[in-house]
């Protein structure tokens, strides 16, 4: 599986969710899981990932 790098999609998002796409572009974001996909509803092959400050060891997945 390849490594994608998100930390500079990511930098500005410290403690909200956000919805990434495949290109590692911030599509949508939101302080809490719901609001997050109520704003993404309908939207496919997005991955939601918790920001944090840091990701170390951090490992997800994309569903289509």
């Amino acid at each position: 599986m390849k490594v994608i790098d998100l930390s500079k999609s990511l930098k500005e998002y410290k403690s909200e969710w956000v919805a990434v796409t495949k290109k590692n572009k911030v599509v949508a974001h939101a302080k809490t899981f719901e609001l997050i996909c109520k704003k993404i509803k309908g939207r496919k092959d997005l991955l939601l990932i918790p920001a944090s400050e840091n990701y170390f060891g951090f490992v997800t997945t994309i569903y289509a």
